[in-house]
């Protein structure tokens, strides 16, 4: 049987959302929808292949799915937390993925600094993949897209608000999501937490050319109203649950701006809740709202699984094609 493949420009590494071309990124959902079809149509794809999955953020939705990922195309994970490696030791961050990326076949790093992966794609030999930084989850926002595409059918055109943390990874790159879909994003954020200026001009200048917009507001009600989708996100990141002054900071600011019916019904009739996970339910959305028919969160939640054996099998096919 003759499956679908990513024939457009795929980069060496998937670091941002920006990575994929506006085309590509179609390409990368459509081979996304059918491994969802058929998980184990690529088991021989890439048999014997192993990738480096290395840990310094805890994961679970991440981890799960990129390993089970590598299973299905037929490939070995091996995960590794900083404290298996010499990272944890000294070691330089260029240095160990010169060694690793001489062993694998792909790498992906759950980290802090977004200039961790960034220093990584520069020396490895092998694609990257970033699997969270605290600029940008470019796999959450995959799964993102596949799940409003297959609840809607199309994206150019659709309008969209988040509602929270401007400045996070999430925001960030769901913003770069919306901008190579041709989407409308308003996102309503406390002045504290306004989104980054040069993400801002970024996404943009890429809607000028398919059509899409952002704005910003510090008014839930203006953002939401019109919107077919609503994304909250985690006010506090799980990793941070050990620091209580800026968890009641946080938690002071963003206190208007909890995800709930109320704020759903100002929202466009046939409007999704949407969320990254983990939650925290009764702050940043209500468990009416997530377990509830509106809630698009479990969904988007089961593509991770597809949408990384897409990047997965792309990205390694392509850099074994371009080194023949």
């Amino acid at each position: 049987m003759n499956h679908p493949t990513v024939n457009g420009d795929i980069p060496g590494h998937l670091l941002r959302v920006s990575d994929l071309a506006p085309e590509t990124l179609v390409a990368v959902l459509d081979l996304a929808a059918a491994m969802k079809e058929e998980p184990l149509g690529w088991a021989d794809s890439l048999r014997g292949a192993v990738i480096g999955c290395v840990f310094e953020k805890p994961s679970t939705r991440t981890r799960v799915s990129l390993a089970t990922a590598a299973h299905r195309l037929g490939m070995d994970a091996l995960v590794l937390n900083r404290a298996d490696l010499q990272l944890g030791h000294g070691e330089t961050v260029a240095d160990t993925t010169r060694v690793l990326s001489s062993f694998l076949d792909a790498l992906t790093m759950r980290t802090f600094e977004h200039s961790v992966v960034e220093e990584m794609a520069a020396v490895s030999t092998v694609p990257v993949v970033n699997a969270l930084s605290n600029t940008h989850h470019p796999c959450q926002s995959l799964a993102d897209l596949l799940a409003l595409r297959e609840h809607f059918g199309s994206l150019t055109g659709m309008r969209t608000a988040f509602i929270g943390d401007g400045q996070s990874n999430t925001c960030n790159s769901f913003l770069a999501a919306c901008a190579a879909s041709g989407m409308h994003l308003a996102i309503a954020t406390p002045p504290a937490y306004e989104t980054d200026d040069d993400i801002l001009r970024e996404a943009r200048e890429l809607m000028a050319r398919t059509g899409g917009s952002v704005t910003l507001t510090t008014e839930p009600v203006e953002a939401v109203s019109g919107a077919q989708a609503v994304y909250a996100e985690v006010w506090v990141s799980m990793d941070k649950h050990d620091q209580p002054d800026e968890r009641a900071e946080r938690a002071e600011r963003l206190a208007r701006y909890r995800v709930d019916d109320d704020l759903l019904d100002h929202a466009a009739k046939d409007v999704v809740a949407m969320h990254c996970l983990p939650a925290v339910r009764g702050e940043e959305i209500t468990s009416e709202v997530l377990d509830g028919p509106r809630s698009l969160a479990w969904r988007q939640a089961a593509n991770r699984l597809p949408t990384a054996q897409a990047v997965l099998h792309s990205l390694i096919t392509t850099a074994r094609r371009r080194a023949s």
